[in-house]
């Protein structure tokens, strides 16, 4: 490589351009085996550069995200759960429903793929650009009624408010823990709500109970306001697909070998 060669990648190091600078000398080779033009040599080095950063964006979010697990529209089986309309979540995978503010609501029994589809439609957003978060509702609940006792109640608002795109999940798996956890949920709802921000809840339990499960039914009704005010709905009726895999794993123990059937 000639001088002038190492100074260009020592100067693309030095502007942190990293990329770029790894595969400087390899693309120049290249360049010169099969007659590249100046511009197209340099548009292969800001591609280079330009990949890496995308890449190194979206693992940044994805970390800042906390989804529980990787999953995919095409993940789901729309067999096993027919009531899942098919149509309409490929039409959200589109991300309309991030312009046009609708939250999400999955009513369902647990195991039935309520955060499964939650959490592809958070990753195709982050994947997009937007920013997503993930939480349970009584780890937001938890956290904001501690921080409220601690004195930093709205910086730790901001981690549930601020990003594009909220997962809530399991309302009303477990107690929201009195006024205080009831007043924290609605002041999340309500601020993201009046941002723009499409919340995604899942709840295995029906709306006229959710009175019960916030100890208010005048919160409860706040709550749901916002949440319900052109939001789509899934009410998800088919069965756990973790108990038709123990139902599974549970039939060939009992019968390894017997293929006589099949």
């Amino acid at each position: 490589m000639s001088g002038l060669s190492e100074q260009i990648k020592a100067d693309l190091g030095y502007l942190k351009l990293d990329a770029a600078a790894e595969q400087f000398a390899t693309l120049a080779e290249q360049a010169k085996t099969d007659s590249w033009s100046h511009i197209e040599f340099l548009a292969r080095l800001i591609a280079e550069q330009a990949t890496a950063d995308r890449d190194r964006r979206l693992a940044a979010r994805l970390r800042y995200a906390r989804f529980p697990y990787r999953r995919t529209i095409d993940d789901f089986d729309y067999e096993f759960q027919p009531s899942v309309d098919r149509k309409l979540v490929e039409d959200l995978a589109t991300l309309r429903f991030i312009d046009e503010n609708r939250p999400i609501l999955f009513l369902g029994q647990p195991g039935c793929g309520k955060t499964h589809l939650a959490v592809a439609l958070a990753t195709l957003a982050v994947e997009a650009g937007y920013r997503g978060y993930f939480t349970t509702a009584d780890n937001l609940c938890r956290t904001l009624v501690r921080a409220s006792i601690e004195g930093n109640l709205a910086s730790k608002m901001k981690a549930f408010t601020a990003p594009t795109v909220l997962v809530i999940d399991d309302v009303g798996l477990l107690p929201l823990g009195g006024t205080e956890a009831s007043a924290v949920f609605f002041q999340v709802v309500n601020t993201r709500y009046e941002k723009g921000h499409p919340t995604l809840v899942t709840t295995n339990r029906g709306l006229p109970d959710w009175g019960t499960i916030f100890g208010d039914t005048v919160v409860a009704a706040a709550v749901l306001d916002r949440l319900m005010h052109n939001a789509i709905v899934f009410n998800i009726k088919g069965p756990s697909w973790r108990l038709r895999e123990h139902n599974g794993l549970e039939i060939a123990t009992t019968n390894p070998g017997d293929r006589s059937s099949s």
